[in-house]
């Protein structure tokens, strides 16, 4: 190859890189005026001892150096919140008396964990709880889990889509297992950025059985040993956020049998959250279930008192 082709190659090349540099705009910079203000932009030239920027809004501004206190990159954009979400809770747990003059209050640990995903019209929820009790006379056990699988869909500013199906196992009541399935459409009553209160009623399936212990129990009392079929109910939710740390949690869950068997079924939340950081807080909580076809001697109101420490991720 010539050495003239060689030189032509290397010009193109050097000429290409030039274009290519230039088309590349100047990262953008924060300089700070001797008077207090700031401009953010591009520097577009420095060549005749003045600074050329091109500020977004404002268009190509001349600044002369004497002028300038300091200059310095901008900082990068904040990452876009992520969609998902979870907690984390471990916890001591109180329980009210179970059966009276055989299983009394008792103290129990508890686990509880949740995920979510929030989207531009709705969240998908995941919870889980995990309890240890000690109920005389009996031996310390796993006797109470559940899970929840949660759904909302927003329709309109203050109208969603909601439903829940939760799977519970209490054996402390001498229930082998209650299932509740209920979708619903719901409204938020009030709506803010630190106040909310959602309403939602709907319809649903629901379905119990009680332990052999159960049985025998409801088999004494001329009770059927467990319910099912369609119900329906209302569910409300309540948000208030006390100061950027503090926050309270309420929820009611409230259903109602519509076959021949006759059974009514209530779950009462509410929950103090303190912050200490952004991940770490302190909680405590008030939970209070009602099972109208709990066989007699058992208690049909199980109350338990959690406190505890909660993970934020």
């Amino acid at each position: 190859m010539r050495p003239s082709h060689l030189l032509f190659g290397f010009i193109l090349l050097v000429c290409a890189h030039r274009a290519a540099a230039q088309t590349q705009p100047a990262p953008l910079e924060v300089i700070r005026l001797t008077d207090g203000s700031s401009l953010v932009g591009n520097v577009t030239s420095t060549d005749d001892g003045k600074i050329h920027m091109h500020v977004v809004g404002l268009g190509d501004v001349v600044i002369d150096p004497a002028a300038v206190a300091s200059r310095s990159p901008a900082p990068s954009p904040p990452r876009p919140p992520s969609p998902w979400s979870g907690t984390a809770t471990g916890s001591m747990t109180h329980i009210s008396t179970v059966v009276p003059g055989v299983s009394g209050a008792t103290l129990g640990a508890q686990l509880t964990g949740g995920v979510a995903r929030t989207g531009p019209v709705g969240a998908f929820t995941l919870d889980g709880t995990l309890s240890y009790w000690r109920v005389e006379p009996t031996a310390a056990a796993v006797d109470l889990w559940s899970v929840t699988v949660g759904g909302r869909r927003m329709l309109a500013p203050r109208w969603v889509l909601m439903a829940r199906s939760e799977f519970e196992v209490n054996r402390v009541q001498y229930l082998q297992y209650r299932s509740t399935t209920i979708g619903g459409l719901g409204y938020f009553v009030v709506k803010s950025g630190r106040v909310s209160l959602l309403v939602a009623p709907g319809l649903g399936y629901g379905k119990s059985e009680q332990t052999s212990l159960g049985r025998v129990l409801s088999f004494a009392a001329g009770t059927p040993p467990g319910v099912e079929g369609p119900i329906t109910g209302v569910h409300d939710a309540l948000n208030l956020q006390l100061t950027p740390m503090l926050s309270f949690q309420q929820d009611l869950h409230y259903f109602w049998g519509l076959s021949d068997q006759r059974f009514r079924q209530a779950q009462f939340n509410a929950k103090l959250l303190g912050m200490v950081t952004t991940h770490f807080g302190l909680s405590i909580a008030y939970k209070d279930v009602y099972d109208s076809s709990m066989p007699p001697p058992v208690e049909r109101n199980l109350r338990s008192l959690v406190s505890g420490v909660q993970l934020k991720f």
